[in-house]
């Protein structure tokens, strides 16, 4: 009996270390899906915005497929403290022609609608810092609420850069929700949006975030703005769970077409 139990332990094992070793192998090649892709270049600024409690290492994967794979420039870190004073984290090149990325980083990053608000100051700092007059916002989660309070909240301040395009990935959109104060009708009139939404198989969730609450996004903003798209990304736990979104190339290369076109 000891040693039936010992094999099947030993058994367990193995198996274990085969999924390990499978899983390992898929996320060392998945970024292949990037090889290829080639993208126009320009000098607007995307934006990371990371969501609940989130941190550089929410919207990390994302520049570094795209700086690996020469389709946009890891170009800045900005930080946030608490008070909502902005400052350089890290400046790794100069902003250029190159589809140039700007990671955020909250001090406080548990309060969406705080945050929202400082994204004023981070605007300006970097149009009076570094000369960027025309940003995409992405964020993931509450990040992409973050980004939409900001749009909706204050749409008359003129000394910021303008926003061309804003990808929302699995982030919930209420029709009445109190901190959007200002209203999808003050959205940016020539914003282009992308709405992101995962699902684990045929489940109609990522874990987190039901389909059908990303999903009707399209009614609040669709009349407001240049153009909308819903992209529905079904797969496996490894890829469309909810905090794994951010960790995928294939969605990686979905999002580098919409923001910055790719070449024919």
């Amino acid at each position: 009996m000891r040693i039936r139990k010992k094999h099947i332990g030993i058994s367990i094992i193995l198996f274990i270390e085969a999924i390990i070793f499978i899983f390992t192998l898929n996320w060392q090649f998945r970024g292949n899906v990037l090889n290829d892709v080639q993208v126009h270049k320009t000098r607007t600024a995307t934006v990371f915005i990371p969501g609940f409690a989130g941190n550089a290492v929410s919207t990390d994967d994302f520049i570094q497929q795209f700086s690996e794979h020469n389709i946009a420039s890891r170009t800045l870190k900005i930080g946030i403290t608490k008070n909502g004073k902005v400052y350089t984290i890290e400046q790794y090149k100069k902003v250029e022609s190159d589809n140039p990325l700007v990671q955020l980083v909250f001090k406080d990053n548990t309060h969406p609608y705080k945050e929202s608000n400082q994204m004023v100051s981070v605007m300006r700092y970097l149009k009076n810092k570094y000369n960027i007059t025309s940003v995409n916002l992405l964020g993931h989660s509450s990040g992409g609420n973050i980004a939409y309070y900001y749009m909706v909240n204050h749409p008359h301040l003129k000394d910021l850069p303008t926003v061309s395009k804003f990808v929302s990935i699995a982030a919930d959109y209420p029709t009445n929700d109190p901190y959007a104060k200002g209203g999808p009708q003050n959205l940016p009139k020539n914003l282009e949006i992308l709405n992101i939404a995962g699902e684990i198989w045929n489940l109609k969730s990522d874990a987190e975030e039901a389909v059908d609450i990303v999903k009707p996004m399209g009614k609040l903003v669709q009349p407001h703005v240049k153009s909308y798209q819903f992209w529905l990304y079904r797969s496996d736990p490894l890829s469309a769970e909810h905090s794994m979104l951010h960790e995928n190339p294939v969605i990686d290369k979905h999002i580098a077409g919409f923001l910055f076109g790719f070449k024919k």
